[in-house]
């Protein structure tokens, strides 16, 4: 099931945002679809009071509203996750820029329906993230089946030679069959995670910056660049962001 909140302080534009966005699902995910519940909000600060106990899987989000605004909203649900779609509606290419730092999906002006294909887009990019959000690494720790997140995970490396597997605070350390080169596979499909150093695998999303010789995460750990490869790695790093 995915859960979908249209925000607008006027009803009539809330239900046709709700019908354009039935219709491009239809069209082009016709299975999710089947599987999508919306509701429809007239403020912000009751769709905040809905999201603290039923979180939503994309918000669609008018910025100019009576109260608290769209992009007021969007920062505080951004203060809970990450991996909340957003996308913003307004009359107004005003907030475009500020839109980029809350990770918005989109940005359209109303009407919606006047640029489909970017629409499409937009909600291929949430998609994705939801497939991402999804993804385990499966491992047997201490006898017991265990699924590790990929999205929580920080980075891999090999220490004292067993399979390190970092996340926000503190990690789990694998003994074989679990190799380095084991994780390399598991992980290979998912374009989040950088090889930075020999042995070490990064997950860019974790990045909080970067310096001339490291990565620094947002857990404050810094991750050597390879200065061999420091060139490719941070090419494919920028680039990494600018397909974001």
């Amino acid at each position: 099931m995915m859960r979908i909140a249209i925000v607008d302080d006027e009803p009539e534009v809330c239900t046709a945002v709700r019908d354009y966005l039935i219709h491009i699902l239809e069209k082009y995910w016709p299975k999710q679809a089947t599987l999508v519940e919306v509701d429809q909000f007239e403020t912000a600060e009751a769709m905040l009071d809905s999201f603290e106990c039923c979180t939503y899987d994309l918000l669609l989000l008018d910025i100019r509203m009576p109260g608290l605004g769209g992009m007021a909203a969007a920062h505080r649900i951004r203060e809970k996750s990450n991996d909340v779609g957003i996308i913003f509606l307004t009359s107004s290419e005003e907030y475009l820029m500020e839109g980029y730092r809350v990770f918005a999906d989109g940005h359209f002006l109303k009407p919606v329906n006047m640029d489909e294909e970017a629409f499409r887009a937009a909600l291929a990019r949430v998609f994705e993230r939801r497939v991402k959000a999804a993804q385990v690494l499966e491992v047997r720790h201490n006898g017991q089946p265990l699924e590790i997140l990929f999205n929580k995970i920080y980075y891999i490396d090999l220490d004292g030679g067993r399979l390190h597997v970092v996340l926000a605070q503190g990690g789990i350390c694998l003994a074989r069959p679990y190799t380095y080169e084991w994780a390399v596979e598991q992980l290979s499909s998912d374009t989040r995670f950088l090889e930075c150093y020999h042995r070490i695998l990064v997950n860019m999303d974790k990045i909080e910056r970067m310096t001339k010789e490291n990565f620094v995460l947002m857990n404050g750990v810094e991750l050597p660049i390879s200065q061999r490869r420091r060139s490719s790695v941070r090419t494919a790093y920028m680039q990494y962001l600018l397909n974001q």
